[in-house]
């Protein structure tokens, strides 16, 4: 029997034969600069080039890429979920974007909020 896999989400954002996150596939696709998702994850500047494995450079990316699979799957649009999860002013949280939410480090509360969204939609 041969099975062809789908390609886990994630997958196209990992750095080449690496086991962690690429930091420019994500910031190309989020549309950040290098300096900017160094900003946003609280790490140095350099950290993104340097060391890319860096445990809270990863772990930001990976709370990016968590986020955008919830919204991805609300919208059945990866640009549009990331576009979304970028500017979308969200009432229950005083109209914070969700990157905004993702970088203080409440993305469990929005990945429960887009799940919520998503299950009201649906149920």
């Amino acid at each position: 029997m041969n099975t062809v896999l789908e390609q886990p989400f994630a997958e196209q954002f990992r750095e080449p034969n690496t086991p962690y996150l690429s930091p420019s596939r994500v910031g190309d696709f989020f549309g950040f600069k290098v300096q900017e998702l160094a900003e946003r994850a609280h790490v140095h500047r350099n950290t993104p080039t340097a060391r890319p494995q860096a445990p809270q450079l990863q772990r930001y990316m990976q709370d990016m890429l968590r986020a955008l699979a919830v919204a991805t799957e609300m919208t059945g649009d990866k640009a549009r979920a990331a576009f979304l999860l970028r500017n979308e002013p969200l009432r229950p949280f005083d109209y914070k974007t969700a990157d905004v939410l993702i970088q203080e480090g409440r993305t469990d509360a929005v990945v429960a909020y887009l799940q919520s969204l998503a299950g009201g939609a649906a149920g």
